[in-house]
């Protein structure tokens, strides 16, 4: 089988840790595929679009691409390209990877479908002096975490406005949401299955922090938000909870048409009411993410995770017969070529 690995060759303010970032996931998958006996090429995307015929000779193309030289807005663009030209290719469609990266149409369509939102509204001019404190601010179409430090949760007007001014200053559009207390939580799926759930432990932020997963928290190893925000899969919590995340993370899936691989984050209040965060299509795939971490939960190694999902885009595309014969290793042996 051909297999091409999608990914973005960066920004030009990217750091050599950003690129090896990158990098990681794509030299891991072309090991696993490698080992399997198929044939992989790496291949970066970029303007010129030659990466497109090099897809269209591929098999299955398992997409890494987060965005296009550092822009995130151009990820749907690679994911609508593939589907319009009928490439097998892993992951969620164009309109849930567009939909759920705009926060406030992501809202909107959940909301509609009776699922628990907390509070939100577009920061476009004053905020209403009854809008619920504390409030989360953030950007309202951007992901893994952009935007959001240690000042991105505010307790009073004063600071509202304050915070809302520094970040319309940066981004185009600004999510102000109501603040949820209480435990956060994350349901991962692949295929059909929905995984162990994974709480995020915050007792180890510093002092005087608000437990938020933050940017640094996310990807500046070693930083205090990075040690003090401690993954726990699975999540040690009731049955019932669990159902009850489970149950409304599903329902939250579905109604924003994921499919692939995704994970949902979500958060419990003091009163035990789940609250929908964000729908995450085609979240972080490296060994040490959280995806890979509920999956390790459920007895997947990291090579059956790569595997699973290439099984279901192959399915989705092709049916199940072509996704066995296709994943199957070749009758002779022979050396597997990596570009």
């Amino acid at each position: 089988m051909r297999v091409v690995v999608l990914y973005d060759p960066g920004a030009d303010d990217w750091s050599a840790a950003d690129i090896a970032g990158v990098m990681k996931a794509v030299d891991d998958l072309g090991v696993i595929f490698g080992a399997m006996g198929h044939q992989v090429q790496r291949v970066p995307v970029k303007h010129d679009m030659r990466w497109l015929q090099t897809c269209r000779r591929a098999d299955l193309v398992f997409n890494l691409c987060e965005g296009v030289h550092g822009v995130s807005q151009w990820e749907e663009h690679v994911v609508g390209t593939l589907e319009f030209a009928g490439i097998p290719h892993t992951g969620s469609g164009l309109w849930t990877v567009a939909a759920c990266r705009r926060k406030a149409i992501a809202n909107a369509i959940l909301e509609k479908a009776d699922l628990p939102i907390p509070l939100w509204i577009l920061a476009h001019g004053k905020i209403a002096d009854d809008f619920p404190l504390p409030a989360i601010i953030k950007p309202a179409a951007e992901d893994a975490s952009a935007g959001l430090d240690r000042q991105s949760v505010v307790a009073d007007r004063k600071m509202l406005r304050t915070r809302i001014a520094a970040m319309t200053e940066q981004f185009d559009e600004v999510l102000v949401q109501q603040y949820v207390p209480g435990r956060e939580f994350n349901v991962g799926f692949v295929g059909s299955r929905t995984l162990p759930i994974a709480e995020i432990d915050f007792t180890g932020m510093p002092e005087g922090t608000w437990p938020i997963l933050t940017y640094a928290a996310k990807w500046h190893v070693g930083s205090a938000e990075d040690l003090g925000s401690r993954p726990v899969c699975p999540a040690q919590i009731s049955e019932r909870l669990a159902i009850r995340l489970a149950r409304t993370a599903e329902a939250a899936w579905r109604v924003m048409q994921g499919k692939g691989y995704g994970r949902v984050d979500l958060r419990v209040d003091d009163a035990g009411r789940p609250w929908v965060l964000e729908v995450n299509p085609n979240p972080d795939l490296t060994d040490e993410a959280g995806l890979s971490r509920m999956a390790q939960a459920a007895g997947w190694e990291y090579p059956e995770l790569v595997r699973r999902i290439a099984e279901v885009a192959l399915r989705d595309a092709q049916g199940a017969k072509a996704a066995r014969e296709l994943l199957a290793p070749p009758r002779r042996s022979r050396s597997a070529r990596t570009v």
